[in-house]
Parts: structure tokens; C-alpha cells; sequence
């Protein structure tokens, strides 16, 4: 994925949530259709979470682990993204 993008590409990654190019945060991740967030935006978003929830949000329900190859997929697969097996909700 990363190796058909041009220096000029990267440079113009931004943050879709609040502008903020890649060289002005930690972490900038991208999603699909072109979509990209910040480590800044998801640690707000965790933070409106837990006060919407009224407690910390343990981060263990988020994740589970692939009992195939230990992918830690999001709470929200269905199938593993990494070997494509079916997950068990527990």
C-alpha cells in the first residue's frame, strides 16, 4: 500500500478530523476512501467515551484476540484481518 504512494502524497497527509498534518502528530493513520486521524483525535474521542459512559472504557472490550494467529482484531471484526478466520464473541 505504502510503496505506489510519492513523496508528494505523503506530504499532503493530514489529519480528517482536525487538520493537522502528519508532521505535527505522533501517529496519523489511514483509513478508507482517503480518510486519515491523528493520535490526538482518537485520544479525544476515547476521552468523550468514558464521559459519555460515566467510567474509564477498559480497552480489553475493544480488542479480541485471533485464536488462530493472535491478531488483536477490533472488538467490532467479524474475521480475523490478518489470517481471515471467524472471531467468537464472548
Amino acid at each position: 500500500m505504502w510503496e505506489n504512494n510519492t513523496q508528494e502524497e505523503i506530504a499532503v497527509r493530514v489529519c480528517s478530523f482536525c487538520g493537522k498534518s502528519w508532521d505535527q502528530v505522533l501517529r496519523l493513520t489511514a483509513g478508507p476512501g482517503g480518510v486519515n486521524i491523528c493520535d490526538e483525535c482518537v485520544d479525544l474521542y476515547r476521552e468523550h467515551l468514558e464521559k459519555e459512559a460515566g467510567k474509564p472504557i477498559n480497552r480489553e472490550k475493544w480488542v479480541q484476540i485471533c485464536s488462530t494467529c493472535g491478531t488483536r482484531p477490533p472488538a467490532s471484526h467479524r474475521y480475523c484481518y490478518n489470517c481471515g478466520t471467524q472471531l467468537l464473541r464472548g
